[in-house]
Protein backbone atom coordinates (compact mmCIF):
# COMPACT_ATOMS: atom_id res chain seq x y z
CA UNK A 1 0.00 0.00 0.00
CA UNK A 2 1.49 3.31 -1.09
CA UNK A 3 1.91 5.80 1.73
CA UNK A 4 3.64 9.13 2.14
CA UNK A 5 6.98 8.86 3.89
CA UNK A 6 8.85 11.85 5.25
CA UNK A 7 12.59 12.04 4.91
CA UNK A 8 15.41 14.34 5.86
CA UNK A 9 19.14 14.68 6.22
CA UNK A 10 20.95 14.39 9.56
CA UNK A 11 21.28 18.16 10.11
CA UNK A 12 17.69 18.90 9.08
CA UNK A 13 18.55 21.25 6.23
CA UNK A 14 16.83 19.06 3.60
CA UNK A 15 13.36 17.58 3.90
CA UNK A 16 11.22 15.64 1.45
CA UNK A 17 8.08 13.56 1.04
CA UNK A 18 7.98 10.34 -0.97
CA UNK A 19 4.94 8.26 -1.91
CA UNK A 20 6.09 4.66 -1.87
CA UNK A 21 5.56 1.16 -0.56
CA UNK A 22 8.41 -0.68 1.13
CA UNK A 23 6.45 -3.93 0.75
CA UNK A 24 6.87 -3.64 -3.05
CA UNK A 25 10.58 -4.13 -2.56
CA UNK A 26 13.85 -2.32 -2.12
CA UNK A 27 17.23 -2.59 -3.79
CA UNK A 28 20.83 -2.93 -2.75
CA UNK A 29 23.59 -3.23 -5.29
CA UNK A 30 27.15 -4.53 -5.46
CA UNK A 31 28.44 -1.86 -7.90
CA UNK A 32 31.35 0.30 -6.80
CA UNK A 33 29.19 3.37 -6.08
CA UNK A 34 26.55 1.55 -4.04
CA UNK A 35 29.15 -0.39 -2.07
CA UNK A 36 30.97 2.79 -1.07
CA UNK A 37 27.75 4.64 -0.24
CA UNK A 38 26.07 1.65 1.44
CA UNK A 39 22.96 2.40 -0.62
CA UNK A 40 19.63 0.80 0.17
CA UNK A 41 16.86 2.36 -1.90
CA UNK A 42 13.12 2.20 -2.45
CA UNK A 43 11.94 2.98 -5.96
CA UNK A 44 8.80 5.09 -6.02
CA UNK A 45 5.94 3.65 -8.10
CA UNK A 46 5.47 7.12 -9.65
CA UNK A 47 8.42 9.53 -9.93
CA UNK A 48 5.98 12.40 -9.39
CA UNK A 49 5.47 11.03 -5.87
CA UNK A 50 8.66 12.76 -4.72
CA UNK A 51 8.42 16.28 -3.30
CA UNK A 52 11.33 18.33 -1.99
CA UNK A 53 9.90 20.26 0.99
CA UNK A 54 12.94 22.26 2.05
CA UNK A 55 16.64 22.68 1.48
CA UNK A 56 17.21 22.96 -2.27
CA UNK A 57 20.10 25.32 -1.48
CA UNK A 58 21.75 22.62 0.68
CA UNK A 59 21.75 19.93 -2.02
CA UNK A 60 24.80 18.62 -3.82
CA UNK A 61 25.12 15.95 -6.48
CA UNK A 62 27.69 13.19 -6.59
CA UNK A 63 29.67 13.50 -9.84
CA UNK A 64 28.23 11.15 -12.42
CA UNK A 65 29.86 8.04 -13.71
CA UNK A 66 28.94 6.28 -16.93
CA UNK A 67 29.28 9.09 -19.45
CA UNK A 68 26.99 11.67 -21.00
CA UNK A 69 24.32 9.14 -22.04
CA UNK A 70 23.87 7.96 -18.47
CA UNK A 71 21.12 10.10 -16.89
CA UNK A 72 21.29 9.32 -13.16
CA UNK A 73 21.70 11.86 -10.35
CA UNK A 74 22.60 11.01 -6.74
CA UNK A 75 21.61 13.80 -4.32
CA UNK A 76 22.93 14.41 -0.82
CA UNK A 77 23.05 17.20 1.76
CA UNK A 78 26.19 19.29 1.24
CA UNK A 79 26.11 20.37 4.89
CA UNK A 80 26.04 16.99 6.66
CA UNK A 81 26.68 14.49 3.85
CA UNK A 82 23.47 12.45 4.23
CA UNK A 83 22.54 10.55 1.05
CA UNK A 84 18.93 11.34 0.12
CA UNK A 85 17.69 10.15 -3.29
CA UNK A 86 18.60 9.14 -6.80
CA UNK A 87 16.70 10.24 -9.88
CA UNK A 88 17.14 9.83 -13.57
CA UNK A 89 15.90 8.58 -16.88
CA UNK A 90 17.39 5.26 -17.94
CA UNK A 91 15.65 3.20 -20.63
CA UNK A 92 16.84 -0.09 -19.11
CA UNK A 93 15.14 0.92 -15.85
CA UNK A 94 11.83 1.72 -17.53
CA UNK A 95 12.48 5.42 -18.13
CA UNK A 96 12.13 8.20 -15.57
CA UNK A 97 12.51 7.12 -11.93
CA UNK A 98 13.11 8.30 -8.36
CA UNK A 99 14.58 6.09 -5.64
CA UNK A 100 14.83 7.32 -2.06
CA UNK A 101 17.53 6.21 0.34
CA UNK A 102 15.94 4.09 3.07
CA UNK A 103 18.21 5.55 5.78
CA UNK A 104 16.85 9.05 5.04
CA UNK A 105 13.24 8.03 5.78
CA UNK A 106 12.21 9.40 9.17
CA UNK A 107 8.95 7.51 9.61
CA UNK A 108 9.55 4.05 8.15
CA UNK A 109 8.79 1.67 11.00
CA UNK A 110 11.11 -1.12 12.11
CA UNK A 111 8.41 -3.61 11.10
CA UNK A 112 8.27 -2.15 7.56
CA UNK A 113 12.05 -2.23 7.23
CA UNK A 114 12.33 -5.81 8.48
CA UNK A 115 9.58 -7.00 6.13
CA UNK A 116 10.78 -5.07 3.06
CA UNK A 117 11.98 -7.43 0.34
CA UNK A 118 15.47 -6.66 -0.98
CA UNK A 119 16.62 -7.20 -4.55
CA UNK A 120 20.39 -7.65 -4.41
CA UNK A 121 21.38 -6.30 -7.84
CA UNK A 122 24.52 -7.34 -9.71
CA UNK A 123 25.50 -3.83 -10.79
CA UNK A 124 29.18 -4.75 -10.58
CA UNK A 125 28.63 -6.65 -13.84
CA UNK A 126 26.10 -4.15 -15.32
CA UNK A 127 23.40 -6.78 -14.78
CA UNK A 128 21.09 -5.00 -12.33
CA UNK A 129 18.18 -7.32 -13.06
CA UNK A 130 20.09 -10.39 -11.94
CA UNK A 131 20.90 -11.23 -8.37
CA UNK A 132 24.36 -10.42 -7.06
CA UNK A 133 26.34 -13.64 -6.59
CA UNK A 134 27.35 -12.64 -3.02
CA UNK A 135 25.58 -10.25 -0.64
CA UNK A 136 26.95 -10.86 2.84
CA UNK A 137 29.39 -7.93 2.50
CA UNK A 138 26.75 -5.49 1.29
Amino acid sequence: MVKTYHGSCFCGAVGFEADGDLALGTMRCNCRFCRKMRYWEMRLPDPNGFRLIQGRDALAETPRAGGADFDMHHWFCARCGTRLWTEGDVAEMGGRFVQVVIAALDDATEAELIAAPIHWADGAHDDWWSAAPETRHL
